[in-house]
């Protein structure tokens, strides 16, 4: 019985003692090792200069009268300016107009400056494509005026916001140059297609200049064959083997058969703001046996007159040939050593025609030759 005890009490006083014994976690109090909140490391950019930050209605003019502060959807500051066509609105017209009371000083020639902005459409398929965005120094539109049709920008749009990105040396002036160090003026207009069954909103906001980043500028995405043509009838969309985007061009040169060609049409022209100095077309170029494609003869075209042969600039294969490897290649054409007709040098302004021509070196040849093109560009050296 003493036994049954002493073994009890040693129990519990065991149960007691672990239980004392366990340590309780509290929180450190110690935050000597503890790592800060992080910060946004990104420096801001130097060059930021600001036209206007849209977070009141002051020496803006908004048509229709329906123009108003939107502090809940905007993109930077307190708010941005938002606007309504409304659905029983008759011409479908809306614009945005600026007129600063101090000039504003972009600090950038105009082959280096770029003009920002951010703008909402609430559906874009219902823009008609007309209009025009505009920037004087003049402090009124139409006068020492820098413009950029608005169907191509409206080309580019998505529903929701868009930062509009426009390059000073692709606008089109208009009755004498924008001085860039008295900017005082800003006007978009445009159209929605009419009827509408709902009403449509615009919202523009964070209007800067700043120093424009290297041009980088797609002329296509080969990701659908629109506008494309391709010899022999055997051109169709590959969506496994691919460079950029959805999926690339592919073409077949089949055994029987020796010469192809790629074709481009672009339904509207593209300013890339490039220079023959600076300025180089680059697109991928795929060749499934480079052995077997005929290594002198063939040319790659691209023009401003929308056909080949005609304010052409072109690059001879016999020189690019050679240099292929099987599989993907990197093409870098440069502007200024391409071939031109002195009297019908290519439009830099507008190129709008491409064209890559080519023969596998013997009719018949061993097995079907492959060939696919994809992401054409406009860059800068």
């Amino acid at each position: 019985m003493k036994i049954s005890k002493l073994i009890l009490i040693a129990s519990v006083l065991g149960v007691f003692i672990a239980g004392g014994c366990k340590k309780d976690s509290f929180t450190s109090r110690d935050t000597s090792k503890l790592k800060p909140t992080p910060k946004d490391s990104t420096p801001p950019d130097p060059t930021l200069v600001m036209f206007d930050p849209a977070d009141e209605t002051t020496d803006w003019e908004i048509s229709g009268g329906k123009g108003q502060i939107d502090n809940a959807a905007k993109k930077e500051g307190t708010a941005c300016l938002s606007s309504v066509i409304g659905a029983g609105d008759n011409d479908g017209y809306q614009h945005f107009i600026k007129r600063r009371p101090t000039a504003v000083n972009t600090n950038q020639p105009i082959d280096q400056c770029q003009f920002v902005f951010w703008l909402y459409v609430s559906d874009v398929s219902q823009l008609r494509g007309d209009g025009q965005i505009e920037l004087s120094s003049s402090g009124q539109s139409d006068k020492n005026e820098a413009n950029w049709d608005f169907g191509p920008v409206a080309k580019t749009l998505k529903n929701g916001w868009n930062e509009v990105m426009l390059n000073l040396i692709t606008s089109t002036p208009s009755n004498g140059n924008i001085d860039l160090t008295k900017v005082n003026f800003f006007r978009i207009y445009f159209w929605s297609k009419q009827p509408r069954a709902a009403d449509y909103t615009i919202k523009v906001d964070y209007l800067r200049f700043r120093k424009r980043p290297p041009i980088n500028v797609q002329f296509a995405n080969c990701d659908q064959t629109d506008n494309w043509e391709m010899a022999g009838g055997t051109g169709q969309i590959d969506k496994s083997n691919k460079k950029e985007g959805a999926a690339s061009l592919k073409a077949t040169i089949v055994k029987t058969e020796d010469y192809m060609h790629f074709i481009f049409r672009r339904p509207d022209p593209l300013n890339p703001g490039l220079t023959r100095a600076n300025g180089i077309f680059r697109f991928w170029f795929y060749v499934s046996d480079v052995s077997e494609l005929k290594n002198n003869d063939g040319q790659i075209e691209l023009t401003s007159s929308g056909q080949s042969d005609k304010a052409e600039m072109n690059w001879n294969l016999d020189q690019i040939i050679p240099n292929l490897k099987s599989g993907w290649n990197e093409m870098k054409l440069d502007l200024s050593k391409g071939n031109e007709n002195g009297s019908d040098p290519l439009d830099l302004s507008k190129p709008n025609f491409f064209r890559i021509y080519l023969w596998a070196k013997s009719k018949p040849h061993s097995s079907d030759l492959d060939l696919r093109v994809d992401d054409f560009r406009f860059i800068e050296k």
